[in-house]
């Protein structure tokens, strides 16, 4: 099994994405030297800005792993992974807008998680930019986003987890889809089983779009 849950066994690894990330903001302040809030730029849907932010992440949600292979590129929204509105934290709003806090989401992920507190003691383990959520999540064999079993007495884990239905049927139709749409594109000179794979693709896009309701 793959060590990462967001990624099927096509998907590049996520590398570097700290020092990525920094290169998006770079890019902001070049053209934009008293940027403050990194938000109030890199999440506009037609800037360039936004394009090589999801290119940091590999086009994929940081949180569940869907990519821009299963959704369009405006249900991908830039997330505050800790929460703009928690005034013990942030002044303002442009104070939580700063590139390390920012993380690309897709929608369902990003409006699940909403208001939700990152606590002090599972910041590091949450963080979808460092390793340690990697050991944290996993997929079981039937390709089901799981808590670690050394991880399910934290409460602030299993509440992320649930929130942002990690574990939903939709999550682990996305990942057999994103497999299929891998393994076409890496046999695409062989015409027959490229074809079977459109069939089977056909039956299970509707079915995640059902679930994902």
């Amino acid at each position: 099994m793959i060590d990462d849950f967001r990624n099927t066994k096509y998907c590049p690894s996520l590398d570097n994405i700290i020092s990525a990330k920094k290169a998006v903001e770079g890019l902001v302040k070049k053209e934009h030297p008293r940027a403050e809030d990194m938000h109030a730029y890199i999440s506009k849907n037609d800037d360039k800005y936004k394009s090589e932010f999801m290119k940091a992440y590999n086009y994929k949600c940081a949180y569940c792993g869907v990519s821009l292979d299963l959704i369009p590129i405006d249900s991908f929204e830039i997330d505050h992974f800790l929460y703009q509105g928690n005034k013990n934290m942030f002044p303002s709003k442009k104070h939580a807008g700063y590139i390390e806090n920012l993380v690309l989401s897709c929608h369902s992920c990003n409006h699940k998680k909403n208001d939700f507190l990152i606590s002090e003691d599972v910041f590091v383990k949450l963080h979808p930019d460092r390793d340690i959520i990697k050991k944290v999540f996993y997929r079981d064999e039937l390709f089901y986003i799981r808590v670690a079993e050394n991880e399910k007495s934290n409460k602030s884990i299993v509440a992320f987890y649930n929130l942002l239905k990690l574990g939903a049927e939709e999550k682990r139709l996305d990942y057999l889809i994103m497999s299929l749409i891998g393994m076409q594109k890496k046999h695409k000179d062989k015409v027959f089983l490229c074809a079977k794979i459109g069939e089977i693709l056909n039956i299970l896009r509707p079915k995640r779009n059902i679930e994902s309701v």
